[in-house]
């Protein structure tokens, strides 16, 4: 624990935080990281359904009756 005469380190992000804590600018922060994590969402499922069409097996030739 830091005494009266010591300055306290932390992250220049977190003192920014601490700064910024009842302003808009957290407000745009945590939207920003809603939309990355939405980001990153659509490009995981975008990535699934591609392994998905991979993965079907080709279709069977089925037998034709020729006259």
């Amino acid at each position: 624990m830091p005494k009266k005469n010591e300055e306290k380190y932390e992250c220049p992000f977190c003192h920014f935080i601490s700064q910024t804590k009842d302003s808009d600018t957290l407000q745009h922060l945590k939207n920003a990281r809603r939309e990355m994590l939405l980001a990153m969402k659509s490009l995981i499922e975008a990535g699934l359904s591609a392994l998905d069409v991979e993965e079907k097996p080709a279709p069977k030739a089925k037998k034709v009756k020729v006259s």
